[in-house]
């Protein structure tokens, strides 16, 4: 999954980075939304690799679990939560901070606005609380959802080592109906894109357990999924039918890669690839901000020049501060990966 998770956050990275392009040329950009697919099959992958994980190494461990998710998230979060207040501070000092999806009022380092990024990955969480039309990373509310299935799935955990696996089944299914709920009451929101953790851990348990029971409930979470993703308003334009044509292509490829083994040759160069994706998607809105408010110009040399960059920077951010909780992370985890 290493590669086709870096082949997801590019994608996020070529749908922010329209900004870099002239007008003309960021219309396939909103009729395609490369980047609003690839954020819900993230969370695909999620589901999937989360119910992989418990199988293997947390049964009967949650505590456990949640710590290795902590890990995995919150540090990368605030390294790059840091690089935007500082990228952010500086062209505002400069007096040039054009920002992509909000209205800035004020400096970026107001109290109340740091508190906010702080908080920020809490599940639920909501600027507007602290005053605040503005965040730092304007996609952190896709890892408050990320939380908030983590710890969704640890009470799952709990549950099901005090009364048995069929809590996991009665778990999934209580999912699938307070997804429901929510499109039904007309308040999709970001939970519309639960479903699809849903179809990860549906698609784990059938690679894992074939069956009808475990062919249903792939259908019933893919089902929910396309009526969620479809509910879902992105910038007050109704998504199109051509990008759940893109979400079927993506989820496609997800669930053959699934199943699929891989060479001892290519399986580096997955890890490798795998490592620079939650980097690359964390930071590269800073490094796009910095080339918007630098140079006038905009066209494709000034959008590859930003792709590149951004990369670099991930990489840089990966070994910085990923690499060296590695090895914490697998002693939580009890097993080397």
């Amino acid at each position: 999954m290493g590669a086709f998770r870096f082949a997801l956050a590019v994608l996020v990275v070529l749908q922010h980075f329209q900004h870099l392009l002239p007008a003309a040329g960021r219309v396939v950009f909103s009729r395609m939304g490369f980047g609003a697919t690839a954020v819900c099959v993230f969370f695909a992958v999620s589901g999937f690799v989360v119910a992989e994980a418990n199988a293997a190494f947390y049964a009967g461990r949650p505590g456990a679990f949640l710590v290795n998710r902590a890990l995995r998230v919150g540090p990368p979060y605030f390294a790059a939560f840091l690089l935007s207040l500082l990228v952010q501070s500086g062209l505002y000092g400069a007096g040039h901070l054009v920002l992509w999806d909000y209205t800035l009022v004020g400096a970026p380092w107001a109290p109340w606005r740091l508190l906010s990024g702080v908080l920020a990955l809490l599940p639920g969480f909501n600027p507007r609380w602290l005053g605040q039309d503005f965040e730092f990373l304007p996609f952190v509310w896709s890892l408050r959802m990320e939380a908030a299935f983590y710890l969704a799935a640890a009470l799952v955990l709990v549950a099901a080592r005090r009364f048995g696996g069929w809590v996991i089944a009665a778990g999934f299914c209580a999912g699938l109906l307070a997804s429901g709920v929510f499109l039904l009451g007309g308040r999709p929101g970001a939970l519309s894109t639960a479903p699809m953790f849903l179809f990860g851990v549906a698609l784990y348990f059938w690679r894992a357990r074939p069956g009808v029971a475990s062919v249903a409930a792939v259908g019933a979470a893919l089902a929910m999924a396309g009526w969620g993703f479809a509910s879902w308003h992105q910038h007050g334009a109704p998504v199109l039918g051509a990008q759940l044509g893109v979400l079927a292509g993506l989820l496609g490829v997800f669930a053959w890669l699934a199943g699929a083994g891989i060479s001892a040759r290519f399986k580096r160069v997955d890890r490798a690839a795998g490592d620079l994706s939650y980097a690359l998607y964390l930071n590269h809105y800073a490094v796009g901000l910095l080339l918007t408010g630098l140079f006038a110009a905009r066209g494709l040399g000034i959008y590859a020049v930003g792709v590149v960059a951004s990369v670099t920077v991930a990489w840089g951010m990966a070994r910085a501060v990923e690499a060296p909780l590695r090895r914490v992370r697998d002693r939580v985890r009890e097993r080397v990966l």
